[in-house]
């Protein structure tokens, strides 16, 4: 037995000691009691003075003794509430780990302040890729906005190539990070490559820019800036808040009614993400409103608004400099990595081959990595392969920022600009988090149900391919409704544009809802999934993995371009439909057991 379990053995062996007073409370010692029942006259030879002493003294006593038991029941409250105030805060047993309510734990300021970054760049990036489709899609003078006119094929493909940038660009900047600037320099630096694009965007989207041929280029080149930048800047940030939370394992904590319950890192950073993926819906809300200053006033307002937000982000970032937990980069681990990989897949496709131990023994080689290593890339390689069926996920999931767009362009609008639609994917958000948040997931904690992270991933999965379902007949009720039924905006009947087929563009907003249920099960949680199984050292490296996953979705996207034109869009919003039901049903089948062994480990 510890020292500390020995001390908190005795005092509670003194507090069993205690017996009720007449007001119910544990702190007057049976010791106490039993003296307060003896009154003792002194010796004196004067009668009288025995006499009034016996008269007198049993009321001196008496008070006396009240007074003492007040004293010793003030005490013993103290000294329950010192314990109770020690107990606070120390490390959980197993039986109370077991036995006692998983709550989540207290979180520290600074980890606002660096979900706040995270939040405004959010909003550039959203605000500024809304209304990309219609700038690049269509030409100006239409019913729909547009500044270059280079058609859905060309505009779904240069959209897709930023998403890929953005999403590739992680990985070299999660080796940065790690090995040589750091998380918080690389974030850094990333939000002011960021700020440079979202301006050169701004600067190029005027009227007199476009019409003297500059806005192209100035597109490319904002888009190469705002995909590095962004890329960059959310595989750090990711990692970053959760390091601000610092506390490991379980914890005791003590609530207002006296109840003791344990704090759990796990539950803790899956609210803290779950809380940061919800205001970034609120950020997206806001953000999507940008196509109301793109249609009304002109795409240099709409692109200006970004612009200022991002080098606001900045702010945060600096000012929380000397209060931000700053994890100090390790040496470069990427080229040990590598070779450890490669003698792996020479022993057998087994990691165990590569261990100092067996490549000693079997090639007569010294390796410079320890057994713990080759543990920390298996555990690496079992979590990325756990991810390794979201590119489908991505690739149905970021029809939002494309096709949707365009197939609210062939619909009845009611005045909202098309590619103002996906708020209602923000606002569903913002519904549905805490609704899952403070009501699903508690109640299912309180009923002992266990809804673990792969569940969790495979529901938003079949949420998902039911909203691709659902897709695909709105789309088949467009190509059956007029005037331009399979041909929208195109026949002589849709006047240059400005007719759109007769059907309500209000039947996409169950589109978005399900993307929203999706993001809340899926991405949330992938996020989650990634950063609490990835190995300390690779924490940065894994999300940069796990943001990969949607740059593969974005490049399975370029090879359904021929599709992207009517009338074929039917057929792949169907295929779409069908390859993400297949991973739903691999994803469980496959990965499972995945929650049952990381239980029986802890």
């Amino acid at each position: 037995m510890s020292s500390l379990d020995q001390s908190i053995s005795s005092e509670r062996g003194t507090v069993s000691g205690l017996v009720p007073n007449t007001h119910g409370s544990a702190g007057i010692p049976a010791g106490s009691v039993l003296k307060s029942r003896l009154v003792i006259a002194p010796h004196s030879d004067d009668a009288s003075i025995v006499t009034n002493t016996g008269l007198i003294s049993p009321f001196e006593e008496a008070g006396k003794c009240s007074d003492a038991l007040h004293d010793e029941n003030d005490q013993s409250l103290l000294d329950t509430n010192s314990l109770q105030a020690n107990d606070d805060g120390r490390v959980a047993t197993e039986d109370e780990v077991r036995d006692l309510l998983h709550v989540v734990d207290r979180i520290p300021t600074r980890l606002w302040v660096a979900c706040l970054a995270g939040i405004l760049e959010r909003f550039v990036w959203y605000g500024a890729t809304t209304p990309l489709q219609n700038y690049l899609q269509h030409a100006p003078g239409g019913e729909v906005p547009g500044a270059l006119g280079l058609g859905q094929a060309a505009a779904s493909n240069i959209v897709n190539a930023l998403t890929i940038g953005s999403y590739i660009t992680p990985v070299p900047a999660a080796v940065i990070a790690d090995s040589w600037l750091g998380r918080y320099k690389t974030m850094l630096y990333a939000a002011i490559i960021e700020s440079i694009g979202a301006t050169v965007l701004f600067a190029t989207s005027f009227p007199i820019a476009i019409r003297d041929g500059a806005a192209l280029g100035g597109v490319v080149t904002a888009c190469v800036l705002l995909a590095v930048g962004s890329g960059a800047f959310k595989t750090t940030v990711v990692p970053f808040i959760a390091d601000q939370y610092d506390q490991a394992g379980f914890q005791i904590r003590t609530r207002k009614t006296g109840e003791k319950v344990v704090s759990s890192r796990e539950l803790t950073i899956t609210y803290i993400y779950n809380v940061f993926f919800w205001a970034v819906n609120i950020a997206g809300f806001f953000a999507d409103s940008t196509p109301l200053l793109e249609k009304y006033v002109g795409f240099w307002l709409a692109y200006l608004v970004p612009c200022c937000c991002m080098w606001l982000a900045l702010i945060p970032i600096l000012l929380g400099r000397n209060y931000f937990v700053r994890t100090s980069p390790s040496s470069n681990i990427m080229p040990e990595v590598v070779t450890a990989l490669r003698h792996g897949i020479a022993g057998g496709f087994r990691m165990d081959a590569a261990k100092p131990d067996a490549q000693l023994e079997q090639h007569g080689r010294q390796v410079s990595w320890s057994d713990s290593f080759i543990e920390d890339i298996k555990r690496s390689l079992l979590t990325c392969r756990v991810l390794l069926l979201f590119p489908i996920h991505w690739l149905c999931y970021n029809q939002t920022f494309n096709n949707l767009i365009s197939q609210a362009g062939q619909m009845v609008t009611y005045g909202i600009p098309n590619d103002m639609m996906k708020i209602a994917g923000a606002i569903s958000g913002i519904i549905v988090a805490p609704i899952i948040q403070q009501g699903l997931y508690p109640f299912l904690t309180r009923k002992g149900v266990s809804f673990s992270p792969v569940a969790r991933m495979t529901v938003g999965f079949f949420v998902l391919t039911l909203s691709m379902i659902y897709t695909t007949m709105v789309q088949k009720l467009i190509y059956q409704a007029g005037p331009c039924y399979d041909a929208p905006l195109t026949c002589p009947a849709a006047h240059d544009r400005t007719v759109p087929n007769q059907i309500s563009v209000f039947l996409q907003i169950p589109i978005y809802v399900g993307g929203a249920l999706a993001e809340v099960f899926c991405l949330t949680t992938g996020t989650e999934y990634a950063y609490n199984n990835a190995p300390e050292g690779m924490k940065t490296l894994v999300q940069a993995i796990w943001l990969a996953m949607a740059g593969i979705g974005s490049l399975l996207a370029v090879a359904f371009t021929p599709l992207t034109k009517d009338p074929s869009l039917v057929t792949m919003y169907a295929i779409l439909s069908g390859l993400l039901g297949g991973a739903t049903v691999l994803l469980w089948v496959l990965f499972r057991h995945v929650d049952k062994v990381k239980v029986e480990s802890e």
